[in-house]
């Protein structure tokens, strides 16, 4: 039986984590760190920048924001630099391949809320070049795009023109925390297939977090991936997970037709708490093997870590980016 997996998980909050408990990227007691993540066969990683709120969860000002977002940026690009034999940012597909032959770890950067500029569509291309090349529409607040999950405010024209100019630059939309008006908004104006990096079914969990049965089947008809959470109120409605609960959502999304629109968004260091046996990145060994173990096909373990987020990745992020 297969011992490591590749990964390729579209969503982790270690960046920022790392920025402000003063950690290493190399080697930290947060759930992911370089020395862990050489123990899975290959990692790849979106590390998402939330820069919306304060230590108690509350709304920052727009200033407060952005100014935290370019110096947490700013933290993570000198932990980049100074492991630059074992990871490689990766500003598009040719600097994904570069990694994959280095056996380096391919890094990628996502936004998650886009108050840090103002959400304002003509500050995109700045977020290109710094390397994003993700971002969310919400947070957990209403903002000037749109409504977040849990409430029945849908995209403004605001949100409409951020969405255009986003896809224009290659930049991926990402779903997760958008409300379900927001995203059927959403739906009538896409150009481009649309992401949702760390969501659950709802079908299964019943959480305003997580996406229903239709907007599942559309993000896969519009060529798009969903990213499997491991916080355990997303996974199971009395608040506890183990493994089992991670197979449920992955078997009902199976069911859906999701073959090849399956992924890993674990929300690694952004959340409090994960599945029983699952305390770092080093655990989707772990949870892989125990995966075949339930009679999982190795061939569906390893679209669902690594490969469809792979291809996707191929096929959508922008050859040529803005800036060099």
């Amino acid at each position: 039986m297969r011992e490591r997996f590749p990964v390729f998980d579209l969503h982790c909050d270690t960046a920022v984590e790392l920025s402000r408990q003063k950690k290493s990227f190399a080697a930290n007691d947060l759930h992911i760190d370089l020395d862990r993540a050489d123990r899975l066969l290959t990692h790849h990683q979106f590390y998402a920048f939330c820069c919306v709120y304060d230590n108690q969860f509350k709304p920052l000002s727009q200033p407060e924001a952005e100014a935290r977002f370019y110096r947490e940026v700013s933290d993570f690009y000198s932990q980049i630099s100074g492991n630059a034999d074992r990871g490689r940012l990766c500003r598009n597909v040719e600097d994904l391949i570069a990694a994959a032959q280095a056996k380096k770890q391919g890094v990628f950067l996502s936004l998650e809320g886009p108050e840090v500029v103002d959400c304002d569509p003509d500050r995109l291309e700045e977020l290109k070049e710094l390397g994003f090349l993700m971002t969310t529409l919400t947070w957990n607040y209403p903002n000037a795009l749109a409504g977040p999950h849990g409430t029945d405010l849908g995209l403004t024209d605001r949100g409409k023109a951020f969405v255009r100019r986003a896809q224009d630059l290659g930049i991926v939309i990402d779903v997760s925390h958008l409300s379900e008006k927001a995203f059927w908004d959403l739906v009538d104006i896409t150009s481009a297939p649309i992401v949702a990096s760390h969501s659950n079914s709802r079908a299964v969990c019943d959480h305003t977090r997580n996406l229903t049965d239709k907007q599942f089947k559309v993000i896969c008809n519009l060529g798009g991936v969903v990213g499997l959470n491991l916080y355990p109120p997303f996974l199971n409605e009395n608040g506890k997970a183990d493994f089992s609960d991670v197979k449920r959502h992955l078997d009902h999304f199976l069911e859906l037709g999701g073959r090849h629109h399956l992924a890993l968004g674990g929300d690694l260091d952004g959340c409090e708490s994960l599945p029983a046996g699952f305390t770092g990145v080093e655990n989707y060994n772990d949870l892989g093997r125990w995966l075949l173990q339930q009679g999982m096909d190795e061939e569906t373990v390893c679209s669902v870590f690594n490969n469809n987020a792979v291809v996707f990745a191929m096929q959508h992020l922008q050859k040529k980016r803005v800036g060099g």
